[in-house]
C-alpha cells in the first residue's frame, strides 16, 4: 500500500505521456509467473513488463514508419521487431530445448537475411504493427510453454560456451529492452524527419 501512496504522490510530477498513463497500473510489480520456478517465472515476468514497457512508448506506428531505414541496409522497427521474436526461439527452444527452428517461419523473421554482428538488416514487410505484435506474442507463447520443460538447474553447453537457464533470461530481457528502446528511437526520428 505505501508503493501505491507513493505513486500516487509522484504521479503528477512524473508526466508520462498520455499514451503510456493509460497502461500504467495503480500497482506496480513483477512477480513470478505461474508454473515455473521462482527464479525463473521472475526473469520471464521481467520480460513481459519489459515489452510492455517499450510496446507503450512504441505506440502504433504507421507502415510507413515501421519499415523506414535512416540509411539502407540499417535498421527498421519491423526488423527490429522481428529480430526479437527470433532471439526468444533461438535462444529458448534451439539453444535450451535443443529443438529444430522450422525453415518456413525463420523466413518469416527474415532469420537468414538479417546478421546483427555485421550490421545488415534487409526491409521489412510493410504490415500493420499488429501483424508484428502477433508474430512475437505467439513466438513468446511457444516458447514459455517450452521453457517449462527445460532444467534450470542444468549447465548448458555449446562447444566452449556454457551457461545456465538463468543467464539465457537475463540475456533475452536485456537484449529486448535494448532493441525495444532502439524501435521508440526510430519511430521519434522518423516522426522528425
Amino acid at each position: 500500500m505505501a508503493q501505491n501512496t507513493l505513486f500516487r504522490a509522484l504521479k503528477p510530477q512524473l508526466r508520462f505521456p498520455a499514451r503510456y498513463r493509460l497502461q500504467m497500473p495503480e500497482f506496480f510489480d513483477v512477480a513470478p509467473l505461474d508454473g515455473y520456478r521462482a527464479d525463473v517465472g521472475l526473469l520471464l515476468a521481467s520480460l513481459v513488463d519489459s515489452t510492455r514497457e517499450w510496446r507503450g512508448e512504441l505506440g502504433e506506428p504507421s507502415v510507413e514508419a515501421i519499415t523506414w531505414q535512416p540509411v539502407a541496409g540499417s535498421y527498421s522497427i519491423g526488423g527490429i521487431l522481428l529480430h526479437n521474436a527470433y532471439v526468444e526461439l533461438s535462444w529458448f527452444n534451439r539453444f535450451l530445448a535443443g529443438k529444430t527452428l522450422d525453415p518456413e517461419e525463420l523466413k518469416v523473421l527474415l532469420a537468414d537475411e538479417t546478421d546483427v554482428d555485421e550490421g545488415q538488416w534487409p526491409e521489412a514487410p510493410a504490415k500493420p504493427i499488429s501483424w508484428y505484435h502477433e508474430i512475437h506474442d505467439g513466438i513468446r507463447r511457444r516458447v514459455f510453454e517450452t521453457l517449462k520443460d527445460v532444467d534450470p538447474d542444468k549447465k548448458y553447453e555449446k562447444g566452449d560456451f556454457s551457461t545456465t537457464v538463468r543467464w539465457v533470461l537475463a540475456h533475452v530481457v536485456e537484449h529486448d529492452s535494448y532493441h525495444g528502446g532502439q524501435a521508440v528511437l526510430l519511430h521519434e526520428l522518423w516522426k522528425k524527419r
